[in-house]
C-alpha cells in the first residue's frame, strides 16, 4: 500500500514541476505555486486520508516535502563572473541561496527578478563618507560628542540588464551569491550600504562592480562602438577604458574598420581611455593644470599604502558634477619582489579616485584601478606614457562614442 502512495507523492511532484515549467516567468508574482498544483496537493491529501494504513511516517513525508519544495524554488546555477573593486574576480556556476530571491527597489517599485533573466548586474558608489560614532554628551540636551576612530560608508547604486535589453537601475535588497569554482566555493555579499571598521580605510571596503553572466545573446549584450576621428596607430594596439566612479576596467577591440573599435556599454557612464601602441601609451587627458589640486594628491599619495614603492602622479582631474577627484598615476616596484628574477619588477598605469574629508580639505583614496600593466625586468624602465587633451574631448551618440576634436 505504501508504495502506490508513494507513487502518487512521484505523481504529484512531477505535476508540481509541470506547472512550474508552464508558468510565464515574465513577471514574478511571489507565489510558490500555481492554483493546479493546490488542487494536486487536496488530491494527494484525499488519498492520503483513503489510506490510514499507510506505513509512510509523517516526519519522513514532512522531510521529503520540505526538500522537495526547496528544490523547486530554486533556479539552476548559471556560470558567470564577479569582478571586484580591487581588480579581483572570481568564476564559476552562480547560484542564490536556496528559496531565495533578488529584489531592487527602482523609484516607487520593488521588482522581484528571476536570476536566469539576468544578463548583467553593476555596482556603482552613490555617496561615500567617513562616519564616527557618537553619544549625546548629556539626557535631555542635543549636543553631541564623538569617539573612536572613523569608519567608511558607501552607498551603491545597481544598474541591471534583462535578457530582452530591459535595463534599470536601484538599490538592491541584501542578497547572497554563491560562486561555485573547481575546488571552492565564494560567498558574495550584494549590499545597497557598506559600513566598514573603525580606522578602516574607505578603498579597503571592496565590493562587486560587476556580474556578467555567460551564454547571453548578442542581442542581449550591450555593446559600445569607439570610433576615433584621427586614428594614428597601427596593427597590435591595445585599448582600455576605466568608468568613472567604479573605475571598471572594460576592454576594446577592433571591429575592422580602421579607427573603430567595440567595447562592453559603459551604459552611460563617462569613462578615462588609454591607448598602447608601439611601445609607449597614450592617455586621454585634459590639457587644462589645476596645481592646487595636484598639491592635494601629492600630500595625501604617502598615506596610501601601496606595493608600489615608486608613484609618480601625470596628472589630476577634479569631476565638476560630484567635486571627485581623479588622478592618473605610473605606479612601479622598484624593490624585490617574489616573481622570477629575469622579470620580477611589475608596473601599472593606474587612476586613483579621491574624496575630500568633509570639514578639511584633506584627501582620503576612495578607488583605484589599473588601465595597462605589465612585468620588466630590473634593467627595463616602464613604457613612456604621455597625455594627449584631443583623446580627452568625446562625443557621444547613442552607443556610439567618437573620440577626438
Amino acid at each position: 500500500m505504501s508504495s502506490t502512495i508513494l507513487g502518487h507523492f512521484l505523481l504529484f511532484l512531477r505535476r508540481i514541476l509541470a506547472a512550474k515549467n508552464a508558468e510565464s516567468t515574465k513577471k514574478r508574482t511571489g507565489v510558490a505555486f500555481s492554483l493546479r498544483s493546490l488542487r494536486s496537493l487536496r488530491l494527494i491529501h484525499f488519498r492520503l486520508l483513503l489510506f490510514p494504513c499507510c506505513e509512510i511516517s509523517i516526519l519522513t513525508l514532512a522531510a521529503v516535502l520540505l526538500v522537495a519544495f526547496s528544490v523547486l524554488g530554486a533556479e539552476e546555477p548559471r556560470d558567470g563572473r564577479v569582478e571586484f573593486s580591487d581588480g579581483t574576480s572570481v568564476d564559476g556556476k552562480i547560484s542564490l541561496t536556496t528559496g531565495a530571491e533578488m529584489k531592487i527597489e527602482s523609484g516607487p517599485q520593488i521588482r522581484l527578478l528571476d536570476l536566469d533573466r539576468v544578463r548583467e548586474i553593476r555596482l556603482s558608489p552613490e555617496k561615500e563618507e567617513m562616519d564616527r560614532n557618537w553619544r549625546f554628551k548629556a539626557a535631555g540636551q542635543t549636543a553631541k560628542e564623538f569617539f573612536g576612530e572613523p569608519y567608511p560608508v558607501r552607498y551603491l547604486q545597481a544598474t541591471i540588464r534583462l535578457a530582452g535589453g530591459e535595463t534599470f537601475s536601484g538599490h538592491l535588497y541584501s542578497t547572497v551569491l554563491y560562486v561555485e569554482g573547481s575546488e571552492t566555493t565564494q560567498k558574495v555579499i550584494l549590499l545597497s550600504k557598506q559600513h566598514g571598521d573603525e580606522g578602516q580605510a574607505l578603498k579597503t571596503l571592496v565590493y562587486p562592480t560587476r556580474i556578467s553572466f555567460a551564454g547571453a545573446t548578442v542581442a542581449d549584450t550591450a555593446t559600445a562602438t569607439l570610433r576615433f576621428k584621427h586614428p594614428t596607430f597601427g596593427s597590435g594596439v591595445e585599448i582600455a577604458v576605466l568608468t568613472r566612479g567604479a573605475l571598471m576596467r572594460l576592454a576594446a577591440t577592433p571591429t575592422g574598420v580602421a579607427g573603430e573599435f567595440k567595447m562592453p556599454s559603459p551604459w552611460g557612464k563617462d569613462f578615462f581611455l588609454a591607448i598602447k601602441t608601439g611601445g609607449k601609451i597614450v592617455a586621454a587627458w585634459p590639457a587644462e593644470k589645476d596645481e592646487k589640486t595636484l598639491a592635494q594628491v601629492q600630500k595625501a599619495l604617502p598615506k596610501s599604502e601601496d606595493f608600489f614603492d615608486e608613484r609618480r602622479v601625470l596628472g589630476v582631474f577634479r569631476e565638476p558634477a560630484t567635486a571627485e577627484i581623479y588622478s592618473l598615476l605610473l605606479a612601479v616596484r622598484k624593490g624585490p619582489t617574489s616573481l622570477d628574477e629575469k622579470r620580477s619588477q611589475p608596473w601599472r598605469l593606474e587612476i586613483y579616485r579621491w574624496k575630500t574629508e568633509e570639514g578639511s580639505d584633506r584627501l582620503m583614496l576612495a578607488g583605484q584601478g589599473w588601465l595597462f600593466r605589465g612585468i620588466d625586468a630590473k634593467t627595463e624602465a616602464a613604457p613612456p606614457v604621455e597625455l594627449s587633451d584631443d583623446l580627452w574631448h568625446v562625443h557621444q551618440d547613442g552607443e556610439t562614442w567618437t573620440i577626438g576634436k
